[in-house]
């Protein structure tokens, strides 16, 4: 199937609902059982005039006739002036007392505070808004003037990613399975020495068993699925991939890590992962296919389902991850995706058949997984920001929002309105930028 690529102007493009071919493994088979699919991706408008009727124009020109009706006039006139005046009175009273003066845009206000003016800049992740993506096979909502990327795989591997093409380190990314990795060192240098030119002689090891094994030779998977199955850069790379807590497991199974790795240009990015490694069964051979008494290897290659993550710069993912969540949480197939499925393997869709909103129970483990998180990284990291920024952090003390804010802010007196947030506050999504205007 062809790469299908959501820009960002216009609505999403879509599918002509060609489905995804099915690929067939090109990997040799166990002699004694049946292998599984060898591959880690590829199986793996203008004014109107208003119309004046006749009679409301006969009562216009009784108006202008009559000298009554214009003393009347005159009245209301000066009831009018007197009313402004009285307005403006009140507005003057309402700025000495404090109360605010507001000249708002799409995302900023100025606020007046006694004798001092604000100006808020709402912060992006608060003010986004989602548009649906549906090409026939899957449906789900993003935010808008983000692009989407199908990958060109079968049902059984189906893939996308959404990001943010001014930083992709903004990203949430799915992907049903891969396979063919090998559950030791030894096995895949049994692959290596026998056949070393199968999948499973290429693919990694992942051990232990667990969505960290397979996240700590991520790099690995995503050169592969790039070269061979994608044919481009659909897979980033996690440079020094480090878990700060496994925060729960979702709901097909596999932790839910949060964790943290240096893109390209080593900018630290924070995320959440998640993963199910599958073991199939197993399939032992000799270590020397020679010698019918030499030590057994299980070759039998593991399946890992679930691929899900959602990431964006570490000092942002705290605005950003429930944004991000949303992309999880409103995935729905289609019955046409369900039954080309099903045509290929019905291993994990028995579990989407039973619930076709699956993936909205593994957004609320999620996100009560998140809500539940050890909030000292939080603490530590969104200081070690600001410092280095040049930031202090503030919140309203009407409203409980949060800003970022400059370092001489709390130098001037705000009648209260705003306060230095406590050390609990740095694990709260920040609503913005504040700043003191002339």
């Amino acid at each position: 199937m062809e790469e299908e690529k959501k820009t960002k102007k216009g609505t999403p493009k879509k599918s002509t609902a060609k489905k995804p071919a099915a690929k067939k493994s090109a990997a040799k088979k166990p002699a004694a059982k049946k292998a599984p699919a060898a591959s880690a991706a590829k199986k793996a408008t203008p004014k109107k005039e208003v119309e004046v009727k006749p009679e409301i124009k006969e009562e216009v020109k009784e108006v202008v006739k009559s000298p009554e009706k214009k003393s009347n006039k005159k009245f209301i006139a000066i009831l009018i002036c007197v009313i402004a005046v009285a307005a403006i009175a009140g507005v003057a009273l309402a700025l000495t007392l404090g109360v605010f003066d507001k000249k708002t845009s799409s995302d900023t206000e100025t606020i007046r505070v006694g004798k001092n003016k604000v100006k808020v800049t709402k912060s992006e992740a608060s003010v986004v808004e989602y548009e649906t993506y549906d090409n026939g096979l899957v449906s789900f909502q993003y935010p808008k003037g983000w692009e989407v990327v199908v990958a060109p795989f079968d049902y059984i591997h189906y893939s996308f990613k959404v990001y943010n093409p001014d930083d992709p380190s903004y990203m949430f990314l799915f992907c049903m399975k891969f396979e063919g990795f090998n559950k030791s060192q030894a096995a895949k240098n049994w692959q290596k020495k026998y056949y070393p030119g199968n999948l499973f002689a290429q693919l990694p090891v992942v051990n232990p068993q667990t969505s960290e094994g397979f996240y700590n030779v991520w790099n690995e998977v995503a050169s592969y699925v790039n070269k061979n199955d994608a044919k481009s850069e659909y897979l980033p790379k996690f440079n020094d991939f480090s878990v700060i807590e496994k925060i729960g497991q979702n709901e097909i199974g596999g932790d839910i890590l949060r964790a943290t790795y240096k893109d390209a240009n080593g900018k630290t990015i924070q995320g959440l992962f998640t993963a199910a490694v599958y073991s199939a069964g197993t399939y032992y051979v000799n270590s020397n296919v020679f010698d019918l008494t030499s030590s057994k290897i299980d070759v039998w290659p593991l399946n890992v389902y679930n691929i899900i993550f959602m990431t964006a710069p570490d000092d942002e993912f705290i605005n950003w991850q429930s944004v991000l969540d949303k992309s999880l949480s409103t995935i729905e197939f289609s019955q046409d995706f369900i039954n080309g499925f099903n045509k290929e393997e019905n291993q994990i869709m028995k579990t989407i058949q039973a619930n076709q909103r699956v993936y909205d129970q593994i957004s609320d483990m999620i996100m009560d997984s998140w809500e539940k998180r050890n909030a000292s990284y939080d603490i530590i990291s969104q200081k070690q920001s600001d410092a280095t920024l040049g930031y202090d952090r503030v919140y309203d003390t009407e409203t409980g929002d949060i800003y970022k804010a400059d370092l001489d802010f709390m130098d001037h007196d705000w009648n209260g309105k705003y306060e230095r947030v406590t050390d609990d506050m740095y694990n709260m999504p920040t609503s913005g930028y504040i700043e003191k205007v002339n």
